[in-house]
């Protein structure tokens, strides 16, 4: 199977750069026979305070030349992770949209698991249901599967001195589960977004891939960098127990710092929080 990824699309029509850049990716993904997309979250600008942006971005992904799984981000139904439960409102209203939070496919000797990362940490009701659905995935893989699993917050962190950083990354605890737990005999691969950054690294037999935004990047002086910079969409495509993955910036897609972006300047009221949110 030759699965696209996207991530940190940022759709509104607040953003109308970020749109453009979309479409290149969307006719990009139409060129190279992908059988799938993979939506990695942050789908929209701000849908969690602006709900017309998740029709918004509905609406345009209806034009998607492949079928679609996504992932949520917290810029689509905000940020529960360690803090609270989700807001159940902006559950269902991401469902209606955009399809489940949570879902699974298989492929051969693959298993795909799409979650929902912003449960993570949250130590809610609505987190002891995604552990449950997760083990329950595991138990039925084979002796020969192996596991793909995509979400919006990466799971492994660069280096020790990321440890104490909060907002990007999963909850350490949640973490260390989903590698070290029922996933681990057939996780091979981890795949998300949310840094805005490109990262391809293995440790300890698990490929963890960082997708970069579709959308623009931010400047170094926002955002320290671990990774590289730059805006794309990725290829990934999974046989037998190989996975291929390559990286393509298609033409007509702009590498936008967000700071110079109009969205960013308006008013504090209006303006959404990308900083915080992925530094």
């Amino acid at each position: 199977m030759r699965i696209a990824l996207i991530a940190d699309t940022h759709l509104s029509a607040r953003s109308p750069e970020c749109v453009a850049n979309w479409h290149a990716a969307r006719r990009a993904v139409g060129r190279l026979g992908a059988d799938l997309t993979v939506n990695l979250g942050d789908i929209t600008l701000d849908g969690q305070t602006h709900a017309d942006e998740l029709a918004f971005a509905s609406r345009l992904m209806q034009q998607w030349p492949t079928e679609v799984r996504c992932v949520p981000g917290n810029h689509d139904l905000g940020d529960g992770s360690g803090e609270s439960p989700l807001d159940e409102r902006l559950l269902r209203a991401y469902s209606d949209h955009f399809g489940p939070d949570h879902w699974v496919l298989r492929t051969g000797n693959w298993t795909l698991l799409g979650i929902n990362a912003q449960l993570l940490g949250t130590d809610s009701s609505q987190e002891a249901e995604l552990w449950r659905w997760i083990e329950e995935q595991a138990r039925r893989a084979t002796d020969h599967a192996h596991t793909a699993l995509f979400l919006h917050r990466p799971v492994l962190r660069s280096s020790s001195s990321e440890f104490g950083r909060k907002g990007r990354y999963v909850n350490r605890s949640a973490a260390e589960r989903l590698l070290s737990g029922p996933l681990q005999p057939t996780l091979r691969l981890v795949v998300s977004g949310h840094a805005h950054q490109y990262l391809d690294t293995t440790v300890e037999g698990v490929r963890h891939l960082w997708m970069p935004s579709t959308a623009f990047i931010l400047p170094d002086d926002m955002q320290t960098r671990i990774g590289e910079k730059l805006v794309g969409v990725g290829l990934l495509d999974v046989s037998d127990a190989a996975a291929r993955f390559d990286l393509w910036c298609p033409d007509g897609m702009k590498r936008h710092e967000v700071s110079a972006l109009d969205f960013f300047n308006a008013s504090d009221a209006a303006a959404p929080t990308i900083q915080a949110s992925t530094a």
